[in-house]
């Protein structure tokens, strides 16, 4: 199957919408309510579509499923309302955390906040009619002692710890700080100040926004529907994607990083990213699941995958141009001739055997380059500074997009 001559991208072309339209429907786990989301849609009513960011770090493709999602919501007339939580970042949201979240500095918040809006810039429509751009610190900022011991009150204590997190924690007789307590009901009340009629999430957040809906109804407003899209494993097939972790593709990675990235995926996330993540149609992505099924090589259908994205942030031109750059050097391999390094037999610490193949200055460099997810062993990437590389055979070191080493053990009686 030629797959480079299949690719069909989807773009929405929605004259009006309904209840069960593919932004509803495609990638979403669960609707709070779908007879609620149903009524409103119904009602012909102008959505003001909440989406709040922490300023913790660069987006990634998975922060980006609602962004596109909301993309689509405002090209038929509806508002999105985008708040920066420079106020809740200062917190750290504990959601999937075993522990207390590093606070970030004022400066690293506002070169943050820069940051994010540049990558929401390259997704939403952003004409004042319907786009609107809002910081927490508009009401924490100005909240008095008294109003906030009020806004405490509306919720329980017993109700916070019914999260999990919570409930790990107490269990594995883990501290909690009272500033992460609040942390739910601070983003729950964003949605009264900001009137949301609707919120589009990744699942891990919906006690927040289930809190947002209670505090809704305690201030007089209709409460928001809540739609909850799937959360997919990180390119490790591990945990969910995180900057971190380094387990990511980032919206401000270049072409060629998002498409590298994209190859290293496990087979078994190949048609849940291309769900998820790209804007092939449904029913292509259909055909590559039974292509699949039928015994087609995984990787030719993961080219197509790493290409959709690439055409998705940047355009097709740069996608064609980017698979051939991929097919010329890692298939065909040209252009590599990678140097080799010979090396006694036995065991390396990572920092050390980046030192001894002179990709690094030095210790610190190395852990920022594995931090970020730039170090690979024989396609491999890296996330952890103490690991321990085995040099027992040839092995490729990749640091970076380009830089390559071939690692080649010797015995010492050589």
């Amino acid at each position: 199957m030629d797959f480079s001559r299949v690719i069909c991208y989807h773009y929405s072309n929605m004259k009006s919408l309904s209840y069960d339209s593919e932004v509803f429907l495609r990638g979403v786990e669960d609707i709070i309510t779908k007879e609620e989301l149903r009524s409103l849609i119904q009602n012909g009513k102008r959505l003001r579509i909440k989406l709040g960011i922490d300023a913790t770090g660069d987006l990634h493709i998975g922060h980006a499923v609602s962004l596109w999602k909301i993309r689509q919501l405002q090209e038929v007339g509806h508002k999105a309302v985008i708040l920066i939580g420079d106020i809740t970042t200062q917190i750290g949201d504990p959601t999937g955390k075993a522990k207390t979240r590093s606070i970030l500095s004022t400066q690293e918040i506002s070169q943050n906040t820069r940051r994010i809006i540049k990558s929401l810039k390259k997704i939403l429509l952003t004409n004042s009619g319907v786009f609107e751009l809002r910081k927490s610190s508009e009401w924490y900022g100005k909240m008095k002692a008294p109003e906030f011991i009020r806004l405490l009150s509306y919720i329980t204590h017993s109700r916070l710890i019914e999260r999990d997190m919570f409930k790990k924690r107490i269990a594995e007789h883990s501290e909690i700080h009272m500033h992460e307590l609040i942390y739910p009901i601070l983003q729950g009340y964003d949605s009264v100040m900001l009137k949301s009629d609707l919120t589009i999430i990744g699942s891990d957040q919906l006690f927040n926004e289930h809190l947002g809906r209670a505090l809704q109804e305690r201030f007089g407003q209709k409460p928001q529907i809540i739609v909850a899209c799937k959360i997919l494993p990180g390119i490790d097939g591990g945990e969910k994607m995180s900057k971190s972790i380094g387990n990511f593709i980032g919206i401000e990675d270049d072409p060629s990083e998002k498409f590298g990235k994209a190859m290293r995926i496990p087979d078994r996330l190949i048609i849940p990213y291309l769900e998820v993540y790209s804007d092939v149609p449904l029913e292509q992505i259909k055909k590559l699941e039974q292509a699949l099924t039928k015994g087609e090589n995984p990787k030719n259908i993961k080219i197509f995958l790493a290409e959709a994205l690439v055409h998705r942030y940047h355009g097709e031109r740069k996608a064609e141009y980017t698979k051939k750059q991929f097919l010329r050097i890692f298939s065909k391999k040209e252009l590599l001739e990678i140097p080799e390094v010979k090396l006694l037999k036995g065991d390396y610490p990572i920092l050390d055997l980046l030192v001894k193949l002179n990709f690094i200055p030095s210790r610190a460099e190395g852990r920022r380059l594995i931090a970020q997810g730039a170090v690979e062993v024989d396609n491999r990437v890296l996330n952890r500074t103490d690991e321990i590389i085995s040099i027992t055979k040839e092995l490729t070191v990749k640091v970076g997009k380009r830089k390559f080493i071939k690692a080649v053990p010797i015995d010492i009686t050589l």
